[in-house]
This record gives structure tokens, C-alpha cells and sequence, in this order.
């Protein structure tokens, strides 16, 4: 991408104009589209390219002990055992987005959350990606259930306190993907500022 003197900056930023587009590449799990695009500067970019995938959904699940129900998985994108929430894609038969949540944190971790929260939705990767995050708060969480993997899950099911997850996800110390990271920073707001949570304010 380049830039030039003779193009003046816009008043604010604004959407850039698709003058045309290709799908050039597409799978079950993701669409790649290639297009030309026009800035608000008058630029042209030419070929951006944009990623549909699809939506997930993530929790952060508190024990009643105080504990946070983490995982341990393995991503071979990044080959790497990294740190993160329960989650994963919204199905299509999911009814809703804490439908979603729940399920996957039944089938990854075999722990069920009494009360559920919702957090605001986030844009992973907004640059690139057409994809939606749901973050959710589980309080409550207890194991009711048996861990229901699938074939290329590859997981390690772990608890730790509360306030130990939240320096974890904040201090570097270990491999952490960005956006569980901000997951964990909107649910400590929540807990900080909802007078429902208040019980939970001492161990963060």
C-alpha cells in the first residue's frame, strides 16, 4: 500500500468504497475475498483481501471457590500450547450466542455455570476478518458433566484462583491469545462495577 502527497486526509475516517470483488478462495470454515477498494483519501488498494469466518463464543468461569476454569490448548496456527477461556464457533443449530457459550464450555470442560453474564461483543481481528466474539462471565461454575472433544481438540482442562487468571492474562508470562486477553479485562470491569458480583471484588 502506498501513499502520496496529493491525496489530502478526510475530515474523519469513513468506509472505503468496493469498486469490485472475487471470492477467490472458500471453504466451510472460511471465504476469502479479494477487492478494490477506494479509500476516504481517495486511495486505491488494490487487491485487499477480507476473511469471512465464522463467529465464536467464549466464558470465563468462576468456581464457587473463586477459581477460574481455564484450558490449556494446543493451536497450529501459532504451534502452540496456549492459555486460554473455554469457547469455540457457533453452530448453526445453537438458538443463541449463550446457548453457544454453554455448550462449549459443557463439551471442553465438563463444568456447567449457574448464573451467566454477558459481556460486549468484540471484533477479533477487524482489520482483515468478518468475524464476531461473545464474551460471556459464568458464575457458579460446577462439573456436572464429562469432557465431549472433538477430533482436532486437543486440550487440558484447568483451574486456577480467580485474581492468579487475571495477572496470567495481563503479565505476558505465558502464551495467551489477544482477544481472550481483552475478555478477561471487560469481566473484570463487570465484576468491579455490578453490585451483583460484589462477592467476587475481594478475589481479583
Amino acid at each position: 500500500m502506498s501513499s502520496s502527497n496529493s491525496i489530502k486526509p478526510p475530515s474523519k475516517p469513513g468506509a472505503w468504497k468496493v469498486h469490485s470483488e472475487e471470492i477467490v478462495f472458500e471453504t466451510p470454515y472460511i471465504r476469502a475475498r479479494q477487492q478494490r477498494c477506494e479509500t476516504m483519501r481517495g486511495a486505491i488498494v488494490d487487491p485487499y483481501h477480507v476473511f469471512d469466518l465464522p463467529n465464536w463464543a467464549a466464558m470465563l468461569a468462576i468456581t464457587p471457590d473463586h477459581h477460574a476454569v481455564l484450558v490449556r490448548n494446543y493451536r497450529h496456527g501459532s504451534q502452540r500450547v496456549m492459555l486460554e477461556l473455554p469457547g469455540g464457533i457457533i453452530d448453526d443449530d445453537d438458538p443463541n450466542t449463550e446457548h453457544a457459550v454453554a455448550r462449549e464450555l459443557r463439551e471442553e470442560t465438563g463444568y456447567s455455570a449457574d448464573r451467566i453474564f454477558a459481556l460486549p461483543p468484540i471484533h477479533p481481528y477487524p482489520g482483515r476478518f468478518r468475524q464476531m466474539a461473545y464474551p460471556y462471565l459464568g458464575i457458579g461454575a460446577v462439573k456436572a458433566h464429562e469432557q465431549a472433544l472433538e477430533d482436532d481438540e486437543d486440550l487440558e482442562v484447568i483451574t486456577m484462583p480467580l485474581g492468579d487468571a487475571f495477572r496470567v492474562f495481563a503479565d505476558g508470562s505465558t502464551d495467551i491469545a489477544i482477544a481472550h486477553a481483552g475478555i478477561m479485562l471487560a469481566a473484570r470491569h463487570l465484576i468491579t462495577s455490578n453490585p451483583d458480583l460484589s462477592e467476587l471484588r475481594a478475589h481479583i
